[in-house]
C-alpha cells in the first residue's frame, strides 16, 4: 500500500486527519506515516518549530535520496499571508522546495513539487470565517459548527438537554463574542471562537479534542464539502 508521510503545523490537523481517515473520508488506498497520524517530531508544533524540525532532521534530503518514489503531505496555515500562494512561496523557500499550483486548479490553496524521487503536496489551510482575517485550519472546524446541521451537531457535543441546545448555541455564537467585543477584546482568531463553543458546551478538554469530536459527529456530506481541498491533496499523492 502507498504510504504518505504527513507533516502538519499542529496537533489539531493530525487528530482531524486521523478521524477523517477512520471514517474513510480520506481514502484508505494509502496509509499515513507515522501510523495513526502521529507526529514525526514529537510535541513540536507551530510553523517555526515544525519547519526547524524538518530542516534539522534532514527529512527532505532523506526522502529525495530514497530508492523509492516518496510522498509527503504538508499541512500549514495561511495565517496572516495575503494569499495561499504567498504562504506557499515562504514555505518553499524555507524547505528548499519549488511549489507550483496544483493541477487541475480547482483549489487555490493546493501546491505541489514533483521531483524524480519525491512528490510533495502542500495544503495551505485557508478557511474563511466572517469577521476573522487570519485564515487557518481551526476555521474548518468553525465552518462545521456553523453549518446547516449545527443544531444536531451541537446536541451531540453538549451534555445539555435538547430543549436548551438553541440557548447554548446562542451563547457560543453571539453572547460570548459580544461580551468580549464590548470589553474591548474582540475574538479575532478562529481558535478563540472555538473556545467560545468549548465554554458554552462545557467541554472539558482542549480544542484539539473538541475538533476531533466535531469531525467525529459531523455529517459526512458536510465533511466532504468543508475538507474538499484536503481530500484532493491526499488523493493527489495516491
Amino acid at each position: 500500500m502507498t504510504e504518505i508521510l504527513v507533516v502538519t503545523e499542529g496537533a489539531t490537523e493530525r487528530e482531524v486527519g486521523r478521524v477523517l481517515y477512520e471514517r474513510r473520508i480520506l481514502s484508505n488506498q494509502a496509509a499515513p506515516k507515522p501510523p495513526q497520524w502521529r507526529s514525526n517530531f514529537g510535541s513540536r508544533e507551530g510553523f517555526d518549530n515544525v519547519v526547524k524540525a524538518l530542516k534539522d532532521s534532514g527529512t527532505i534530503l532523506s526522502l529525495r535520496t530514497s530508492s523509492n518514489k516518496e510522498r509527503l503531505l504538508l499541512v500549514f496555515d495561511q495565517e496572516d499571508a495575503a494569499t495561499p500562494q504567498d504562504r506557499a512561496v515562504l514555505i518553499g523557500q524555507e524547505l528548499g522546495l519549488q511549489f507550483s499550483p496544483y493541477q487541475p486548479q480547482h483549489y487555490d490553496n493546493l501546491f505541489e513539487c514533483n521531483e524524480p524521487n519525491l512528490h510533495v503536496v502542500l495544503h495551505v489551510s485557508s478557511a474563511e470565517i466572517p469577521g476573522i482575517n487570519r485564515r487557518d485550519f481551526d476555521g474548518y472546524i468553525l465552518q462545521l459548527l456553523q453549518g446547516q446541521n449545527k443544531t444536531s451537531l451541537a446536541s451531540r457535543l453538549s451534555s445539555v438537554q435538547a430543549t436548551a441546545i438553541n440557548n447554548v448555541l446562542a451563547k457560543a455564537e453571539r453572547e460570548i463574542p459580544d461580551l468580549m467585543q464590548r470589553n474591548g477584546f474582540p475574538l479575532t482568531h478562529a481558535k478563540s471562537r472555538l473556545y467560545a463553543y468549548i465554554t458554552a458546551f462545557q467541554f472539558c478538554q482542549s480544542h484539539v479534542w473538541f475538533a476531533r469530536d466535531v469531525v467525529q459527529y459531523a455529517d459526512e456530506q458536510a465533511l466532504r464539502h468543508v475538507f474538499a481541498s484536503l481530500i484532493a491533496a491526499w488523493d493527489a499523492l495516491i
